[in-house]
């Protein structure tokens, strides 16, 4: 399994992939946090150029840049059905834009699981690959995060600020 670990702006990104898809992926803050994620994947192989153009991309990301991550391969395959496609859903989310947890449900297809909506964001495996810090409450509210409240609000404001407010409206 390719894995990766690089510093960033916003801490150690950490990533592992399995048959050309990432299937694990997040921030730590420090170091060793992000090592032990990795360990507990076991055995890894080298860096390959998947690896390779993630962590450049993540570099861009950390530095501000506007990344679409939706183009990295990613294998959701462990991952109950609602789940993946509320989590597929969320990668169609652009950058600087959020969208809420019923708009997450009804393209999951179903529109009164707005809590298994938030389900499905609270254990996204591959963030920020999958953004599912661009999903927000209907009122604004940031809703949960898995890596804490600090930094979903950290990563969208490195996207655009506090315009999660005014774009969290009815229907988004």
């Amino acid at each position: 399994m390719p894995a990766l670990l690089v510093e960033t702006r916003l801490g150690w990104f950490w990533a592992v992939a399995r048959n050309g898809g990432w299937i694990a992926a997040s921030l730590a803050a420090d170091r060793d946090a992000a090592a032990e994620h990795l360990r507990s994947f076991g055995e890894h192989a080298a860096a390959d150029d998947l690896a390779q153009r993630l962590a450049e991309e993540m570099m861009r990301y950390a530095a501000g840049e506007p990344v679409d991550f939706s183009r990295c391969p990613v294998d959701l395959s462990g991952q109950p059905p609602f789940w993946r496609r509320a989590q597929l859903a969320a990668r169609t989310i652009p950058y600087r834009e959020v969208r809420t947890y019923a708009w997450l449900a009804e393209r999951a297809g179903n529109p009164k699981a707005v809590r298994a909506a938030g389900q499905a964001m609270a254990h996204n495996p591959i963030s920020p690959i999958i953004p599912c810090h661009r999903v927000v409450a209907s009122d604004g509210s940031l809703g949960g995060y898995g890596g804490g409240l600090p930094l979903k609000r950290a990563l969208l404001e490195l996207e655009g600020g506090d315009l999660w407010r005014a774009r969290a409206g009815p229907g988004r």
